[in-house]
C-alpha cells in the first residue's frame, strides 16, 4: 500500500490521459440530477469528485453506497455505476434499477458483469486498469468521473485544469514526506498512532471526506 500511496500522482496522470481520450458513443440530454453508485474505494472516488465540481456543478450529486437507488431517479437522471472489479453487487444491483426507471447510465470499471453487460447493451462504459488494490486506485475513481461529467458538459474545463495542475504540487509534497527523508511528519504521526485507536473526523464537507479517507486507509 506503501508503494501505491507513493505513486499517486503517477494514477492521477494516468488517468489524466484517460480522461483525454474519453469519447461517448450516446449523448446525454435534460440531466437534472446525478447519483454514482458504488463502494468502498469508488464511492470515495466519487466523494472526491463530488467536491472538485461543486463550484461549476448546477445540480444535485449523490453518492450511492446501497443496492437500492433513491424514489426520485429517473430519465432525467445521470447514473454512474462505478466499480473497480465490475462485480460489486450494490453496483450492479443499482445498473438494473437505473435500467427500470429509464436513467442514463453510464459505467466506469476494469471489467466483470457490469463491462460484459454494459458492452451487450451498447452503453457507453469507461474502461480502467486493473491489477491494483480497489482502494489503491482512488485516482481512477475521481478523475475520469469529472472526466464524465465535462464530456456531458455538466462542468467546465476549470476542475478539469485544476486536476492537472495539481499534478506538480503533489509531486512536491511526495518528494517532501517520502519514507526516505528523515524528519517526515507523516511516519511521526504514523508511530504515534500505531496500536492505538485513533478518532479521526471532519468539520466539514472537504475534511470529512478526508477523514473516511483516512479511516479506511488504517
Amino acid at each position: 500500500m506503501s508503494q501505491a500511496i507513493y505513486d499517486f500522482p503517477d494514477h492521477i496522470q494516468a488517468a489524466v490521459k484517460i480522461g483525454d481520450n474519453i469519447s461517448l458513443n450516446h449523448a446525454y440530454n435534460g440531466i437534472q440530477n446525478i447519483v454514482l453508485a458504488g463502494m468502498g474505494g469508488s464511492a470515495i472516488g466519487g466523494d472526491v469528485a463530488r467536491l472538485l465540481a461543486k463550484n461549476e456543478l448546477n445540480i444535485p450529486m449523490l453518492v450511492s453506497r446501497n443496492y437500492t437507488l433513491p424514489n426520485w431517479v429517473n430519465k432525467k437522471t445521470l447514473v454512474i455505476c462505478s466499480s473497480y472489479s465490475g462485480n460489486t453487487e450494490e453496483s450492479i444491483a443499482a445498473f438494473d434499477q437505473a435500467q427500470d426507471k429509464g436513467a442514463q447510465i453510464i459505467g466506469i470499471t476494469t471489467g466483470g458483469s457490469l463491462m460484459e453487460r454494459m458492452h451487450d447493451l451498447k452503453m457507453d462504459v469507461l474502461a480502467i486498469p486493473s491489477g491494483m488494490q480497489p482502494r489503491a486506485a482512488l485516482a481512477l475513481s475521481f478523475v475520469p468521473v469529472l472526466y464524465l461529467l465535462n464530456k456531458v458538459n455538466l462542468v467546465g474545463s476549470d476542475t478539469i485544469n485544476e486536476i492537472k495542475c495539481a499534478v506538480d504540487l503533489i509531486n512536491l509534497k511526495r518528494d517532501q514526506y517520502g519514507k526516505e527523508i528523515v524528519e517526515n511528519p507523516t511516519y511521526e504521526l504514523a508511530q504515534k498512532i500505531y496500536k492505538t485507536l485513533p478518532i479521526i473526523y471532519g468539520e466539514n464537507e472537504a475534511t470529512s471526506i478526508l477523514a473516511v479517507r483516512w479511516k479506511n486507509q488504517l
